[in-house]
This record gives C-alpha cells, structure tokens and sequence, in this order.
C-alpha cells in the first residue's frame, strides 16, 4: 500500500514546499544524511537535487544542512575519542564516505597514452569490487574525463 501511494507521487508537478528548508536543516543539525533529509521531506534524493537547482532558499538550506551534519559528526567523534567503545575507524569510514572534499585521501593525477596523447585500452570488463582504493580512484577520475570529454 505504501509503495503504491509513492509510486502514485512520480512523474507528478513537484511537491515542493518552503518549509522543507527547516526540515533538512533539522536533519543537518543530527548529523542526517542527503537520504534522511529526503526521507524526511517525504521524497527521494533525486527531488532534493531538483529543488535545490529550482530553489535558491532551498540550495541555501541544504548546504547549511550538510555543514550542520558535518559538525555533529566531527563533533561526536571529538568527544568520544577517549572512550574505549569509539570504532575510530568505523567514524572515520562515516565521514570520509559522507564529506569526501574534506575527509578523503583522493588523488588528482593526469592520465595520459603515449607520447601524452589519449589512452588506449583493449576493452575487457572489470570486477570492480576486486580493486583498491587507488585503482578504484584512478578508474573514477577517468570515467569522469570520459563523460566530460
């Protein structure tokens, strides 16, 4: 029943409301996530990028929210670092998957062929869950110049 009731909302004009910026805000300020505050507003994330491009009070709130998050969770692993039950890597796994600019050891290299012209593969598929995290960064950054390009 639920589900027939949400699916009933897609393709709909939007269902948009001002007071959805307190909403995501109050998210943000318990270290909700991008879902949560979509949840929360009674719509999916896809709605939250679509109103916060239609919607500048909006594209204002959420970015506040998701500063707001960001310090609830910097916060919470501040204060519990001397306790003995603080996972200080399942914290650090949390916001460095949530806040990627500020937490993650990402790096920027430049990907070139031959004599720096374009690279050139042999097409052949990748299990992607059998990389390490450098692999699966260098395979990113070039699956972004390839759409960009």
């Amino acid at each position: 029943m639920l589900l027939e009731s949400f699916m009933a909302k897609v393709g709909r004009p939007s269902n948009y409301k001002p007071e959805y910026c307190n909403v995501v805000i109050e998210k943000g300020r318990e270290g909700g996530s991008y879902t949560e505050m979509a949840v929360a507003c009674g719509t999916v994330r896809a709605s939250l990028d679509r109103w916060k491009e239609e919607h500048e009070e909006f594209r204002a709130a959420l970015a506040y929210a998701r500063e707001l998050s960001q310090v609830w969770w910097e916060e919470a692993g501040r204060k519990n670092l001397s306790s003995r039950e603080f996972n200080a890597q399942l914290w650090l796994k949390n916001v460095a998957s949530r806040f990627r600019d500020d937490y993650s050891e990402r790096k920027e290299m430049a990907l070139t062929g031959k004599d720096g012209g374009p690279v050139q593969i042999e097409a052949k598929t990748i299990n992607v869950e059998q990389l390490d995290d450098e692999a699966l960064d260098a395979l990113e950054l070039a699956l972004a110049a390839a759409v960009e390009a």
